[in-house]
């Protein structure tokens, strides 16, 4: 019990709080009928845990050697962070379908269209 304690407080620390809800936010309001929220929760941890960190490296000035270092122990890593990414995922996903459903509430709320009247 203490290991999945840990793996939950590791898949959403206090600072990866923001980072989550934002991406969640903005791919649920980027989602068509056609996906679910599963599908989107695959690309969601993909931008979660590759490009959010890989471009935060850049922006802050890192060089190219440090950017392949943490690709590279990222891989090397990626079993033993299975957990983390589980847990992240399913995360993730559940903010994408709250959002969704919140979106679809706030549409049905909108007052009904009227009829124009026939032209003569």
């Amino acid at each position: 019990m203490k290991d999945l304690e840990y793996i939950v407080s590791l898949g959403f620390s206090g600072a990866d709080v923001g980072q989550a809800v934002v991406i969640a936010f903005f791919l649920a309001m980027l989602m068509g009928k056609k996906v679910t929220a599963w599908q989107i929760g695959f690309i969601a941890l993909f931008i979660d845990r590759v490009v959010w960190p890989i471009s935060g490296q850049a922006i802050a000035g890192a060089d190219i050697q440090t950017i392949y270092a943490s690709i590279g122990a990222m891989i090397e890593r990626f079993l033993d962070d299975i957990g983390v990414y589980a847990v992240r995922y399913i995360g993730l996903t559940i903010m994408i379908a709250a959002f969704v459903a919140a979106r679809r509430r706030i549409h049905q709320m909108a007052p009904a269209k009227k009829a124009k009247p026939a032209a003569a």
